[in-house]
């Protein structure tokens, strides 16, 4: 496409200068491609518009940025908009035209994103559909995986993604909306053909000023960004309330006024038999997902699958198909059959549902260790105290990702969770922490190691230094056990 064909379209904006075949876009001067425009983006860290002059020094061939803010005599094209945040709604799906053919189903809410994304994936493989996935965990398609840095992408790299994704064949995308994306625009220009809501809890004060605010930012993908139909969880006081405003919803939970509610649930040699009530009538559905709470999760996946017309038969398959997801109360085989958990549970509900599902899956005891990640949001950790309290029968508190906080100051903030008099072991080393909790076990128990789940990194300071629950759990039985 031409810097002028591009400039017609984009209300306000101004080309000065040459015009130029555009061959690419980025808003990361690190990425530029001879020949590609740079678009300066104003972010919550920087402004994309100091780099313009390394943008140029990189090769860029076009410069995007707000009016005013081109240099003086620049050597290259420069298209001068309003404001580039909101001129990527026109801009991206311009240029990357593909991305816009895809089926996209949205997962918003503070817990079971990652768990509902990873179903509505197999739903999609047992319907004979390509799909990708783009989450917490990783970016998947095309037989290939690359780890997440974020939940959601920034707009430019995620519509480059969705691009790509159609381009190798891929027909749907599973996408985990976080609030912190739509609060930014990062899925400006995007109409979802289906969008979930889980639930909201407790978790992101330090992004937003409050749970009102959180809430808006999430009920954003239903009233900004939905063209398909939403399927929401009503046994949450907020999806309730977004469903008062989205009559036509597709809902889910247990209670009796929603559209899809279990009928029972049942074990079966470690499986959950789940049969649901459904606008398509009652059918059973077996999971390998530990724990009663991974239900909303089913319903949700298997509410968006109906929305998009996905047959019962494929829904069955899939949710049968999803033997674990990674992180996410996910078992860690060892040499002496220890029932050890590792999940990412990192805030007081989701630590909550595992404690719970942990405390059904054993008549043994329940150790648990966690801890809390630095430069987060600080109300929730003697919150999280209270809860690993009330469920475990050993507490062991230690160090999560301290980023650039000190690891005691933060578990001295957990410590003023509990009740007085209760003594839990503290050790700050997490690999010896871990150790210690494997020691404690005997052979009905069971050991919950919560908040890092798929990470195979710690962060301290700044820096990542590899560790993964999982790997250091399975030494830690080999040393204790031996």
């Amino acid at each position: 496409m031409r810097a002028s064909t591009l400039t017609g379209m984009i209300p306000g904006a101004v080309l000065k200068g040459s015009d130029a075949e555009i061959s690419g876009i980025t808003d990361d001067t690190r990425k530029i491609n001879a020949g590609a425009a740079f678009i300066a983006l104003k972010g919550t860290v920087t402004d994309g518009h100091k780099y313009i002059k390394t943008a140029r020094e990189n090769g860029a061939g076009l410069i995007i940025c707000n009016a005013g803010s081109a240099p003086e005599q620049a050597a290259l094209p420069v298209i001068e908009v309003p404001d580039t945040r909101d001129a990527l709604k026109t801009i991206l799906p311009a240029l990357f035209p593909s991305a816009g053919k895809l089926t996209l189903a949205g997962i918003t809410g503070t817990s079971g994103k990652t768990t509902t994304s990873y179903l509505l994936e197999s739903i999609f493989k047992a319907a004979w559909r390509n799909p990708g996935l783009i989450g917490t965990i990783e970016i998947r398609y095309g037989g290939e995986s690359i780890p997440a840095n974020v939940t959601t992408p920034g707009p430019v790299e995620l519509f480059g993604m969705l691009d790509d994704m159609c381009k190798k064949g891929v027909d749907a995308c599973i996408m985990e909306v976080s609030s912190h994306a739509l609060d930014q625009g990062r899925v400006d220009g995007l109409m979802f053909d289906a969008g979930i809501f889980m639930n909201l809890s407790h978790e992101h004060l330090d992004y937003h000023k409050d749970m009102q605010d959180y809430h808006n930012a999430k009920k954003r993908l239903f009233t900004d960004y939905l063209r398909g139909r939403a399927v929401i969880n009503i046994d949450d006081a907020a999806g309730m309330s977004i469903k008062t405003e989205i009559p036509d919803a597709l809902s889910f939970g247990n209670s009796i006024d929603a559209d899809i509610r279990p009928h029972s649930v049942r074990t079966d040699e470690g499986s959950m038999i789940i049969s649901l009530d459904t606008p398509r009538g009652r059918f059973e559905l077996a999971s390998n997902l530990l724990g009663r709470f991974q239900v909303y999760n089913i319903m949700a996946a298997t509410g968006a699958a109906m929305s998009l017309g996905i047959d019962t038969v494929a829904i069955i398959e899939g949710i049968a198909n999803q033997r674990y997801v990674p992180g996410r109360m996910e078992p860690v085989p060892n040499s002496k059959g220890l029932r050890i958990l590792v999940d990412y549970a990192h805030k007081p509900e989701a630590l909550e549902n595992a404690l719970k599902a942990a405390r059904s899956l054993s008549e043994g005891k329940v150790h648990t260790i966690f801890g809390c990640g630095g430069d987060r949001d600080r109300t929730k950790r003697p919150l999280m105290a209270a809860i690993a309290e009330k469920y475990s029968d050993t507490v062991i508190v230690t160090s999560d990702n301290p980023r650039t906080e000190d690891p005691n100051a933060i578990i001295r903030e957990i410590l003023a969770g509990f009740t007085k008099g209760y003594d839990p072991i503290v050790e700050p080393d997490r690999a010896k922490a871990i150790k210690i909790g494997v020691a404690l076990m005997e052979p009905e128990d069971i050991l919950i190691i919560a908040g890092k789940g798929h990470e195979d990194y710690q962060i301290i300071g700044t820096k990542k230094y590899p560790f993964d629950d999982r790997t250091i759990s399975r030494k830690a039985v080999l040393e204790v056990m031996a």
